[in-house]
């Protein structure tokens, strides 16, 4: 009797419900704060800045390709415009990625700085007006289409 009251005493300890449940589901449906947005932004801002310079690895190509076909998924829910204006930028990115192939230097064709960068602008407005969980299902949908071969990877 005295270890199983011991036992169910110590279960109750173990499994209390998380008080910060409700904030992180909250945090997750309000649009991202000032702070996170240029926590987001950075990375991409400078991949893109390396790679026009002529200092960009392969990583930052990733990370940019990551950031335009997050911003393909979100935009096709929004406006054809704003898909055909992201599809440049990735169009752009996989030139890139052929001229890596081919030379072994990673850089941009002169359409394709324009392209990336209204790619990266259209980029940081859907973050601006996304929430967290959007962008969040994005991203999953990104891996889906990914593992299907339907993106850039």
């Amino acid at each position: 009797m005295r270890t199983a009251h011991r036992t169910a005493s110590n279960a109750k300890r173990r499994w209390q419900a998380d008080p910060g449940a409700m904030q992180r589901v909250i945090n997750r449906l309000e649009p991202f704060t000032p702070a996170e947005l240029l926590q987001l932004q950075m990375p991409i801002r400078q991949a893109y800045e390396a790679i026009r310079t002529g200092r960009g690895t392969i990583n930052d190509l990733s990370d940019i390709g990551t950031a335009i076909n997050a911003t393909i998924v979100r935009a096709e829910a929004i406006d054809p415009l704003c898909v055909q204006t992201a599809i440049a930028a990735r169009d752009a990115l996989l030139r890139s990625l052929h001229r890596y192939n081919t030379h072994g230097r990673i850089g941009f064709d002169g359409p394709a700085i324009a392209d990336v960068e209204l790619g990266i602008e259209l980029h940081e407005q859907l973050l601006a007006l996304s929430t967290p969980l959007q962008m969040a299902d994005a991203l999953r949908e990104v891996q889906r289409r990914t593992a299907i071969k339907e993106v850039l990877q």
